[in-house]
């Protein structure tokens, strides 16, 4: 009797014990998943920013070669590499947008997680 009543103790002991060590690593893993979180959200966030800063330039590029070429296109006179120049513009122009828009669902999908959480 008093061998069962040892090792009822015992057992529920390390019961209470694994039940500890499970709600640690729950809110060890729930703060590892803040922490890459707010770090995803930083790096997007400053990807954004560069990527915003070179579609600007890009933007203003294209529209003044754009003007350029439709001029010399009036005229007859525009040239093989001019209309090259702005379909490659056209193209990267249109690639950073892309790039743009999945950053910004990317920092919104990230903050409606840290919401959730």
């Amino acid at each position: 009797m008093r061998h069962f009543i040892i090792i009822m103790l015992v057992a529920t002991l390390f019961a209470g014990c694994g039940r500890e060590s499970r709600r640690s690593e729950i809110e060890q893993r729930r703060e590892a998943l803040r922490h890459h979180q707010d770090s995803s959200l930083q790096a997007a966030q400053q990807e954004l920013a560069v990527v915003d800063s070179t579609l600007e330039a890009v933007k203003a590029e294209y529209d003044g070669l754009k003007a350029e070429v439709e001029e010399h296109r009036r005229q007859l006179c525009a040239t093989e590499e001019e209309l090259t120049r702005l379909t490659l513009l056209g193209l990267r122009r249109d690639s950073l947008k892309m790039q743009w828009e999945l950053l910004g669902a990317k920092i919104s999908y990230i903050r409606q997680q840290q919401a959730e959480n």
